[in-house]
């Protein structure tokens, strides 16, 4: 019975250690949930962020604060994700020229080239500001939407 018990130790650790190297090698991007929101921290960041700001529509604008406040319902937790991701959207063209030109290329490629591209704007870039404040989820809807362009 021991051997047994032994046997069947060793075979869900490797297993575990197969599951773990087979989650490492999946692409980085955040994963699919029904609960695509924003943390209080990201809604906070993104309101107090003053060429954000200036990109959010009014209803945006309510969502992220209900989510920075806690009180937000699921609605307006989704909501606030694609808030983030137009007024990103919005921003990068108004920035134009390399900057958009660029996220579109990077995005034609994959997820992981367009975050590398985004990731290397310079960081103090309005965008790039932005771009770190949004969050992997609006971050990930920004790409999609850009991908869709193309």
């Amino acid at each position: 019975m021991a051997a047994v018990s032994a046997v069947a130790a060793v075979s869900v650790g490797a297993g575990a250690t197969l599951a773990q190297a087979s989650e490492a090698a999946a692409p980085a991007r955040p994963a699919a949930s029904s609960e695509a929101t924003l943390t209080a921290a990201q809604a906070r960041a993104l309101l107090a962020d003053p060429a954000v700001s200036a990109e959010l529509k009014a209803q945006d604008t309510t969502s992220l604060r209900a989510v920075a406040a806690g009180t937000a319902t699921d609605v307006q937790a989704r909501g606030a994700v694609g808030g983030a991701a137009k007024a990103l959207f919005n921003l990068l063209k108004k920035h134009g020229g390399k900057i958009y030109s660029g996220a579109v290329k990077a995005a034609k490629g994959n997820w992981g080239k367009f975050r590398s591209y985004m990731d290397g704007l310079q960081w103090y870039h309005p965008v790039r500001i932005a771009w770190v404040a949004a969050g992997a989820e609006a971050q990930y809807q920004l790409y999609t939407y850009i991908r869709s362009l193309v």
